[in-house]
């Protein structure tokens, strides 16, 4: 099954309690809006002593520490003298992190408050020049980079500002944030908090009934006509691999120049990664995805982690995974398929830390429902007796359909995959099985 070019608006999920709406259109480019009628004369210096909370606002704003304006409530600001600068200053920041329905939402605020609508559209529009300048440091672009965030920063014109400086204090920033090489390194590893027993028990089971590292590379290879355009675009991108096991497919991807990162909780699967000298730490798969910055990785698989977690984690991963994948970005779940009999009912659970199956439709319709706009889904590992023309049996039936499948997700529409590969169907259904039944026994 695939879903392609199909045409949605989503309404991107906010983070916190915001104000109510207001029906006001908000300028969502500069092309919009005339930026030179007003500076923010009333966001620059300030006496913090007179307007503390502003102040440290501002500071926060200069110096892109956007988390802590974003964790700030209307109820810490309704109050405040300045609360109409305040909530441009924490609309913008949103912006900055994409968190595009709450922008919205500060921005409607502002104005009720009595903000000037050239002011507002200013703040936005320092918010939009910053995520292109991001964009821009993954596709290896940074004379476009160093453009967008002087910009970003120049919008504004604040008198007190060296705007240069400004913009590449953001510009390190932002390669920090993104792992561009040339950066600082990121900072401690994540620790999970999932409980676990370090013995080794997971990766000996693994090696035995999983497959030969060889094996799970050559199958795991099918996703690199998917991932490799867009890591042709962004070649400072990266992709993320959640629940990264033994480093099969983090070991195919930086063969084929492709930088990618992994994160487990299992340290016996940690050592095989770290013989191998592949880039991976020992984190909760949430938690360090919630810790990456918004538009920062070209791809975000998860094999066979799916399987592992209640639905409502999974459902929370994906969601964030909507917010850290670069616009052109790809989700990639694999996860055994209970379409196949044998799957279903018994292999499935050899593997004591299983919770449940979920059929196909149901793992594609999540990403869906959060904003993706391109669901494919891919059968694998199928047997290749299974031929046009040939008999079928009643073992086939109950062991013929593809054992694994995946979900492709695309946050939006684009032309960089190839149509025909993204257009393929792959692996063995039970419908197939079917018309070969019916073929083979037409007469």
């Amino acid at each position: 099954m695939a879903k392609r070019r199909t045409k949605a608006k989503r309404k991107p999920p906010g983070r916190r309690k915001a104000p109510n709406q207001v029906a006001v259109q908000v300028p969502q480019s500069s092309s919009e809006t005339s930026l030179n009628a007003e500076s923010l004369a009333t966001l620059e210096t300030v006496d913090p002593g007179i307007h503390a909370p502003l102040g440290q606002a501002r500071t926060r704003w200069l110096f892109s520490e956007w988390q802590q304006l974003c964790e700030m409530d209307i109820s810490d600001v309704e109050q405040e003298p300045e609360r109409k600068q305040l909530a441009v200053l924490i609309a913008s920041a949103h912006q900055h992190q994409n968190n595009l329905d709450q922008a919205r939402r500060w921005a409607e605020q502002a104005l009720e408050w009595g903000c000037e609508r050239s002011l507002v559209a200013q703040a936005l529009v320092s918010g939009i020049h910053n995520t292109l300048g991001r964009l821009a440091l993954l596709r290896d672009d940074a004379r476009e980079a160093e453009k967008q965030f002087s910009d970003s920063v120049g919008v504004m014109k604040l008198r007190d500002t060296d705007t240069k400086t400004l913009a590449r204090a953001r510009a390190l920033h932002a390669a920090n944030q993104l792992s561009v090489p040339g950066a600082l390194h990121a900072s401690e590893e994540v620790r999970g908090t999932a409980p676990q027993v370090e013995d080794g028990f997971y990766r000996a089971f693994e090696d035995k009934f999983r497959g030969s590292r060889e094996e799970i590379k050559r199958r795991v290879g099918v996703y690199l006509p998917f991932v490799q355009p867009l890591a042709s675009y962004y070649p400072r991108g990266s992709v993320l691999d959640l629940g990264c096991g033994r480093g099969e497919w983090l070991e195919l991807l930086r063969e084929n120049n492709i930088r990618a990162e992994g994160v487990d909780l299992d340290d016996g699967m940690l050592s095989a990664c770290r013989e191998l000298n592949l880039d991976v730490k020992k984190a909760d798969a949430f938690e360090y995805l919630a810790s990456q910055p918004s538009e920062s990785r070209l791809a975000i698989s998860m094999m066979h982690v799916a399987e592992h977690i209640t639905f409502d984690t999974l459902r929370a991963l994906v969601k964030e995974a909507y917010r850290v994948l670069v616009p052109d970005g790809l989700l990639i779940m694999e996860t055994p398929n209970p379409e196949n009999y044998t799957v279903g009912s018994c292999n499935f659970y050899m593997d004591p830390t299983h919770r449940n199956p979920l059929p196909p439709a149901l793992l594609a319709f999540v990403p869906e429902f959060y904003g993706f706009k391109d669901i494919k889904i891919l059968r694998l590992q199928e047997s290749k007796r299974l031929k046009p023309n040939q008999s079928v049996t009643v073992m086939d039936f109950l062991n013929g359909i593809s054992p694994d499948y995946s979900v492709l997700a695309l946050k939006q529409h684009n032309n960089m995959i190839d149509e025909d590969i993204w257009s393929r169907e792959y692996g063995i259904s039970f419908s197939m099985l079917e018309k070969l039944w019916l073929d083979h026994n037409d007469d």
